[in-house]
């Protein structure tokens, strides 16, 4: 045994182990070290504990800028048209649907045969050992019957599978259900960015009148404060009440500067609703020219069994449920023959030369030989270790947890319908005395401001019904965006919050 050939290979096997664990530099050093580097690259540790990235120049950045207006005032049905047009989860929607379509196309497609065309090339040398010839005529010792040469073989393939007991249709029946399930998810994400925008536009609505309020509520100090000066000037008031009045018109600010951050704090989460860049500039048009429903719907039962009928979500988790049932079927046909149909039409064409040493000679042989079968065979499993039985198993308890998944949906949803016509009942009654509320507070208030003027009453009357009219109004502007919140959140949970066009 030659001691060379063992030590090459040994060298070989070493350098592959090597190059199996060499991937460990990828990572960083210990679950303290930094890491900074690139895909593919070994890694760096920065030092000095800085756990900051690398920018990297080629990743592309996608937040969406549509084209806007500048002096238009968008309303709520233009910006949920923009959101649609624009969000990212419409389009990953969109795709997703493209992708369980494609799926149905993989499932057909088994139902046809398969061709595949194969060509094979190369170089053979084959030796063999020849027997030695020894008679009373001649003698020939025993020598090498060495042939060579270079061969192509085309060849052309067909497997056709005729019959499997069922199990291409439950397949093909499985992915048409998924299919039709993303293609529901598909509306539903148009449905929760119709009502997300909804969401921040009333949001948003809400604190612009708070801010409104909050002006309206500075002008009423600053003319308090001037009505206290010049009560000072007649020598009806106090330096103190000046003093007071004063503080309320610096309050009045303080609050004015909070509500305008709320204002521009909604105004980004609307954006962000959109799916627009955060840096946008849109107008938005004003709600106080929208109505509010007049009343729920009067059945509860009848709405929540036509709400459930028409959800996105449960008509998916019950597509996916019959999906589910299929793989049962497609289980169940492993246990069972298939037949298929296969064909094989082939050449095998080379040239080779053929020496035989016991006569130191040779010759050549040119081959070009057709060849074509076509079979029908049967498959039968008869053991696989239990994998079949396995598969049957997890189909089942997939099909039993998907009812169960089904049934929690529909429990849930319809909780959630309870919910907000409750919550809707309650924001239209609220938003109501809401604004009887204001109604009252205004008189209160301008009646103790009058008479304030007039020096018959304090400046702590007017104070009060100051705080009192600030308070209704921004209880009816809650009142009116929580309206309105609670009426396209009953829409969305029935199912009828299908188009900007509604709102």
């Amino acid at each position: 045994m030659r001691i060379g050939p063992l030590l090459l290979w040994g060298a070989v096997l070493l350098a592959l182990a090597g190059c199996s664990t060499s991937s460990n530099k990828l990572a960083p050093a210990s679950a303290t070290t930094p890491y900074r580097g690139v895909a593919g690259a070994a890694a760096i540790d920065p030092g000095q504990g800085d756990y900051a990235l690398t920018p990297d120049p080629s990743m592309p950045i996608a937040i969406a800028t549509p084209p806007l207006t500048a002096n238009r005032s968008y309303s709520l049905p233009e910006l949920i048209d923009i959101a649609q047009r624009s969000n990212p989860v419409t389009q990953g929607a969109w795709q997703r649907a493209r992708e369980a379509a494609a799926a149905v196309g993989i499932a057909e497609a088994t139902y046809l045969p398969i061709i595949s065309a194969d060509v094979l090339a190369g170089y053979a040398v084959t030796s063999n050992t020849a027997p030695g010839i020894d008679t009373a005529l001649v003698t020939i010792p025993s020598g090498t019957v060495t042939t060579s040469g270079a061969q192509v073989v085309p060849s052309l393939a067909v497997k056709w599978l005729l019959f499997d007991f069922g199990g291409r249709d439950a397949v093909l029946a499985s992915a048409q259900q998924l299919s039709f399930a993303a293609n529901v998810g598909f509306n539903a994400a148009h449905q929760k960015l119709i009502y997300d925008v909804s969401n921040a536009f009333y949001a948003y609505s809400a604190a612009r009148a708070q801010s409104r309020i909050d002006r309206e509520a500075l002008q009423n100090a600053r003319v308090v404060l001037s009505a206290s000066e010049a009560r000072l000037g007649q020598g009806v008031a106090t330096t103190m009440e000046v003093a007071q009045a004063k503080q309320q018109v610096a309050q009045a600010e303080f609050d004015m500067t909070q509500t305008s951050g709320r204002e521009r704090s909604t105004y980004s989460m609307l954006l962000g609703a959109m799916g627009i860049s955060p840096t946008a500039s849109i107008k938005v048009q004003d709600l106080s020219g929208r109505s509010l429903p007049r009343r729920v719907p009067a059945n509860l039962d009848q709405l929540i069994t036509a709400s459930l009928q028409r959800r996105p979500d449960v008509q998916a988790s019950f597509a996916q449920m019959k999906a589910s049932e299929e793989g049962i079927a497609a289980a169940r046909a492993e246990f069972l023959p298939k037949i298929a149909l296969t064909g094989t039409l082939n050449r095998m064409m080379g040239s080779y030369s053929i020496s035989d040493s016991r006569f130191g000679s040779g010759a050549t042989l040119d081959v070009s030989q057709p060849n074509a079968a076509v079979l029908v065979g049967v498959t039968l499993p008869i053991f696989d270790g239990g994998m079949r039985d396995a598969r049957m198993d997890a189909a089942t308890a997939r099909a039993a947890a998907s009812q169960y998944d089904f049934a929690r949906l529909q429990s849930a949803a319809a909780q959630e319908i309870v919910i907000a016509y409750d919550v809707l009942r309650t924001s239209l009654s609220a938003n109501a005395a809401a604004s009887e509320l204001v109604n009252a507070a205004r008189t209160n208030y301008e009646a103790a401001l009058d008479y304030y003027k007039n020096g018959l009453g304090t400046l702590a009357d007017v104070s009060i019904a100051q705080t009192g009219l600030l308070k209704a109004q921004y209880a009816q502007a809650q009142a009116r965006s929580d309206a309105f919140v609670a009426a396209g959140t009953l829409a969305f949970s029935t199912g009828t919050l299908t188009s900007a066009a509604g709102l």
